[in-house]
């Protein structure tokens, strides 16, 4: 079909206002779901109108193509803002956020594969550009020569006026069809700018923070902990283990008596343990932001932060452990490239995927499965040094998408390199498919902790107290980095997780009971949270030869 040059700036017009009227409506759906609250963009009559008023040129058409940019931003970042939504449980902030566009992509990459990553990405961006290509035509086949002036000047009034005066217009005993018009765009920008704007405070005043730190270890070099002079201490965080897993159905019904059965296997192997509840910096990814909180005593709650704080003299948990004569040593089985910021934070031993000579299936997301990683703890720190270590490690088999779940190998020394877990190669679906199908993500979800769980434990029952070398001791805290995603385990679950703490000696968990932790498995109320960067200044507290003067926290910078 064709149009003559009178009628299509009509249409031109009529497909312009839908489109864009469209595109702009997007910031509504992650939190209004679809239909959007509103139906109409005021924002699309006033940008409109004043196109229409403009005479044709050069100019003009380049400012038709930004308008359509514009509105692919606005699309872009509301897809943007119900990723953050559906995945961490919080709004997006572009000021922070940003930085993780090449995490996101990796992640993509990772779970689809290259192939499929590239064809999707492909897809999505002819898609866009297709969309702003159709949109800017639209736009530019109308202008002041043919479009009557007084139907531009009455879009111009009634976006302008609308926009002017529409939230006041809603209020009280207004036309239901009032409630229909809002500006989610504009709201949107907005509200991004005034969050970058308080963001970009909140940033100065923890860079102020890091250098102005008046805790006693928080001194470059740190500072030692006695009370653990010869112990072994293991930290290892547990991938997505939070206390919805323990108090929220389905996943409750599995976890408690797994948590029952631990406490149960530990006791009878001569260890004590005690649990507490700790809040986590982030809900539903971003692991090492938790750990660098955890390290650092700081909120690390953003990349930006942690780029702020892994390059600043600021010491971490890492300081205190050398200082105290530990041989300090990181376990990442989830680190697949060069980590530089491994070096930056002073381990003396660094041992990543590449190097744990792990000849076994892939697990899924998981680059080897829980139980070898704990093997690892053994053959890197607890036997190989004549002086107590400090371990962190970060396991990975109850990472999304929770495929697939496989059983514990009983004979831990028939670990060994790991080509004993071959029967499980191949297992579990496909992550293009997993991805898609939440119910599934979420029926794996529990046993993926169940067995993160028993990986922990068994290890504990297996290498602490009388297995260890040179009579030490050993303290085992054992704790979630973060919560799984909403998608997963519900809405508004808090940022809370479970810290386990085990030890031989029963003396070393005393500090954390008179702190709120509840002798067991089981964590307390969320009552008795305490922030993870509150963990550091505990640690110093029950272990450090300070006064509390000397720890007494800092007040926090922000969001």
């Amino acid at each position: 079909m064709t149009f003559s040059l009178a009628q299509a700036p009509r249409w031109h017009l009529l497909l312009a206002l839908t489109m864009l009227n469209i595109l702009l409506l997007t910031p509504e759906l992650p939190w209004a779901g679809f239909p959007p609250r509103h139906w109409i963009a005021l924002e699309v009559p006033l940008i409109v109108g004043v196109l229409a008023l403009l005479p044709p040129s050069r100019w003009r058409r380049w400012l038709s193509g930004l308008v359509a940019l514009f509105a692919l931003a606005i699309v872009f970042g509301a897809a943007g803002d119900a990723l953050t939504q559906t995945l961490q449980g919080r709004s997006l902030n572009l000021y922070t956020d940003i930085k993780l566009v090449p995490i996101l992509v990796e992640l993509i990459v990772t779970n689809l594969g290259l192939p499929l990553a590239i064809a999707g990405l492909s897809a999505a961006g002819l898609a866009a550009f297709a969309t702003g290509l159709l949109l800017a035509r639209l736009l530019r086949g109308f202008h002041a020569r043919n479009t009557p002036r007084a139907l531009a000047l009455l879009l111009v009034l009634s976006g302008g006026i609308g926009l002017a005066g529409v939230n006041v217009l809603s209020q009280d005993n207004a036309p239901a069809w009032i409630a229909r018009l809002g500006h989610p765009a504009a709201s949107f920008v907005r509200f991004e700018w005034q969050r970058a704007l308080q963001t970009r405070q909140a940033m100065a005043t923890f860079g102020r923070r890091l250098y102005d730190d008046d805790h006693a270890y928080a001194a470059p070099g740190g500072q030692a902990l006695p009370g653990l002079a010869d112990t072994d201490v293991i930290l290892g965080f547990i991938e997505s283990y939070g206390v919805a897993a323990i108090e929220r159905e389905p996943f409750r019904a599995e976890i408690r008596p797994r948590l029952e059965t631990i406490a149960h296997q530990l006791a009878a192997a001569g260890l004590s343990v005690a649990t507490g509840r700790i809040t986590a910096a982030t809900l539903g990814g971003q692991s090492w932001l938790n750990h660098a909180t955890f390290a650092s005593g700081l909120p690390v709650t953003s990349q930006l932060r942690f780029e702020l704080m892994i390059n600043s003299p600021h010491s971490t948990l890492i300081d205190d452990f050398k200082a105290t004569g530990h041989a300090t040593i990181a376990i990442m089985p989830g680190i697949t490239r060069d980590w530089p910021e491994g070096g930056r934070y002073g381990y003396d031993e660094i041992h990543t995927a590449g190097s744990m000579d792990y000849q076994g299936p892939s697990m899924g997301w998981a680059s080897m499965p829980d139980q070898f990683t704990w093997q690892r703890v053994e053959d890197y720190a607890l036997s190989r040094h004549d002086r107590p270590s400090f371990t962190e490690l970060a396991t990975l088999s109850s990472h999304a998408p929770w495929s697939p779940v496989i059983d514990m190998i009983e004979d831990w020394s028939t670990v060994e390199d790991g080509r004993v877990f071959d029967r499980w190669r191949g297992a579990g679906e496909g992550y293009a498919t997993l991805w898609q199908d939440t119910e599934a993500m979420r029926r794996n979800y529990g046993p993926a902790i169940d067995y993160s769980l028993q990986a922990a434990s068994g290890f504990a029952r297996r290498y602490l107290g009388r297995n260890l070398p040179r009579g030490d001791h050993a303290l085992m805290m054992i704790l979630g980095d973060h919560q799984a995603a909403p998608a997963i385990i519900g809405d508004t679950p808090g940022r809370d997780v479970p810290l386990h703490v085990i030890s031989d000696d029963p003396a070393l968990l005393r500090g954390f009971i008179d702190n709120g932790f509840r002798p067991g498995m089981f964590p307390p109320g969320p009552q008795a949270a305490i922030p993870m960067e509150g963990m550091r200044e505990l640690l110093h507290r029950i272990y450090g030869d300070v006064t509390p003067d000397e720890t007494s926290p800092t007040s926090g910078s922000g969001s």
